[in-house]
Parts: structure tokens; C-alpha cells; sequence
């Protein structure tokens, strides 16, 4: 039998492409928070960063989203989509918790210091950045911990598996 090369999947008759499938930043790094309260970006990471990065406060958790330019205005634009009632406050939220930061040299980024403050981030030693396929996620230790423990729960994957086989997986 000869090598099968996925070149496409099917969940629920949606057929996905090779090309819609390649952006993977996955896995989860534990880094420390210099003085300056910058971190590094993982180096698997930052080919997709390039030399800047939007640093987003998350809508749901408490944690920082990382987006390279070009998926940052993919998600902008979705936000642009949305209807005029509903976009305002969201658009306000988004934006007014968003900054731009360029990578130094040796792959780092400085962590705005009221976002960090609002995440659990600022003044701490270390971080946990996780990859979330499209983009990246900075976590206070404790409340990565936490959600964790919660993520690998019997109830939670049992849930999660659920999830997944109503969608065709």
C-alpha cells in the first residue's frame, strides 16, 4: 500500500481544502516575563508573527490573544460584518483592548502593562502561550491552570466528544 496524503477533509458535507488546513500554531510553551515585562514568542510561532503582532484582551477568558497582522484583519473584518446594533459595543470592547507590538530581535514582545494588569499577567515571572491554530494565547500560569484542570475534566471531554460527533467528526 503506498502513502495517503491528506489533501482534503470532510466534516458534515463541508469539504476543507489542503490550503484552508495549514496555519497550525499549536501546543503550549511555558516562558518567564523579563523585567520589562516582555515574553518570547515561541520560535514554531513566529514565522507566522512576522515583525509585528496585535496583543488583544480575550472577550471570554482571562488571557491575551496574539494575532499576526494578517489574521488580525481577518478577525477585524468579521467584527466590520457584524450587525450596526450589535457592533458598537463589541467593536468598542475589541479595539480599546487591542495594541500593536513588533518582535524584537530575539523574538519578544512587550506585554502592554494594563492589559497585562487586566489579565493577571503583570509582575509575574512566567506565562504559558498556547497555540490556538489561527492564533496564540498568553495565560497567566494560575489561570491556565485552572482552566486546564477544568478542560481535562471526565465531564468536559465526555461533552467535547459529544460536541464532536454531533458535527460529523
Amino acid at each position: 500500500m503506498g502513502i495517503v496524503k491528506l489533501t482534503s477533509l470532510h466534516v458534515k458535507s463541508k469539504k476543507y481544502k489542503q490550503q484552508d488546513l495549514i496555519l497550525m500554531l499549536i501546543g503550549k510553551y511555558r516562558y518567564s516575563i523579563d523585567s520589562k515585562n516582555r515574553i518570547c514568542i515561541p520560535h514554531k510561532f513566529r514565522g507566522e508573527f512576522g515583525e509585528k503582532c496585535i496583543i488583544s484582551r480575550d472577550l471570554a477568558y482571562k488571557c491575551l490573544n496574539l494575532y499576526s497582522l494578517e489574521q488580525w484583519g481577518i478577525f477585524s473584518k468579521k467584527i466590520e460584518e457584524l450587525p450596526a446594533i450589535k457592533m458598537r459595543d463589541v467593536r468598542q470592547f475589541i479595539y480599546s483592548n487591542s495594541d500593536e507590538e513588533e518582535l524584537d530581535s530575539q523574538g519578544r514582545i512587550l506585554l502592554n502593562r494594563e492589559l497585562s494588569e487586566e489579565t493577571g499577567l503583570f509582575l509575574e515571572k512566567e506565562a504559558m502561550v498556547i497555540g490556538m491554530n489561527t492564533h496564540a494565547q498568553v495565560w497567566n500560569i494560575t489561570e491556565w491552570e485552572k482552566l486546564n484542570k477544568n478542560l481535562n475534566g471526565e465531564e468536559n471531554r465526555r461533552a467535547v466528544i459529544s460536541d464532536l460527533l454531533d458535527m460529523g467528526f
